[in-house]
């Protein structure tokens, strides 16, 4: 037992309580330097960050607005029609697609592609320069038929002098074409002029031939360019009508 009363009076120590701790503190002369550096610090940074993030944005902007909108291509008849076409390295823009029709049937779809695009038939005619005539077929489609309407359109849209000029490139053309005996819906038939080497046809993927010299290729673009095309409407679409 205890019986000191200056013990017994004392007043009890908690064992959890540890040795007391000061606040330290410092100087108010020390302060406001190191606020004033710290905020010059973050304002210096988030300017630097406004900065880069501006021209960030900015260039943003500009690829934007400074990027070609893309060619989109054109559709007939369900059929996609392509913008643009390549022709031994020469870029050929499409001038205009339209569907050759009879009675009600859906025969093909025919598409002009030129360097520059022209909305007559005498620009496209009168200049010398790469272009290409393509046309896929909707349905089956019998050679000697086919042949039938193309010696149509020629003799409706060529003078005498000009049909006996391409007499032998004819023929040629028409003995490349019997070759196949019926042509399926989906084949290409294309017409890739060139100046100085001719016009190549394709039936499909196959070259068929070559015809040398210009006069064969304008003869066969007037069966639907010419005063009396095959078709008005393909005639106007060709150059670039679309009907809205």
């Amino acid at each position: 037992m205890v019986s000191d009363p200056a013990i017994l009076n004392r007043p009890a120590r908690s064992r959890a309580a540890g040795p007391a701790v000061m606040p330290r503190t410092l100087p108010s002369a020390n302060i406001k330097p190191l606020l004033s550096r710290a905020i010059s610090m973050t304002d210096g940074w988030l300017r630097g960050c406004a900065r880069v993030l501006g021209w960030r944005l900015l260039a943003g902007a500009c690829l934007v607005f400074a990027a070609p909108a893309a060619a989109q291509d054109a559709s007939v008849a369900g059929l996609n029609v392509p913008e643009r076409a390549d022709l031994a390295g020469h870029d050929l823009l499409l001038n205009g697609a339209g569907l050759r029709s009879i009675l009600g049937f859906r025969i093909y779809v025919a598409a002009l592609y030129l360097p520059d695009r022209a909305a007559s038939a005498g620009a496209v005619l009168g200049r010398d320069t790469p272009r290409r005539l393509d046309i896929t077929l909707l349905r089956d489609v019998g050679t000697e038929r086919n042949l039938a309407a193309l010696k149509d359109g020629l003799v409706a849209n060529n003078s005498e002098a000009d049909m006996a000029a391409i007499e032998g490139d004819l023929e040629h053309f028409f003995a490349l074409l019997r070759q196949a005996r019926e042509l399926p819906a989906g084949t290409r038939i294309r017409f890739d002029y060139l100046p100085g080497e001719g016009t190549r046809v394709w039936v499909g993927e196959r070259e068929f031939g070559r015809i040398p010299g210009a006069r064969f290729e304008l003869a066969i673009l007037r069966i639907w360019l010419g005063d009396e095309p095959i078709q008005v409407s393909l005639k106007k679409a060709l150059l670039g009508d679309r009907p809205t």
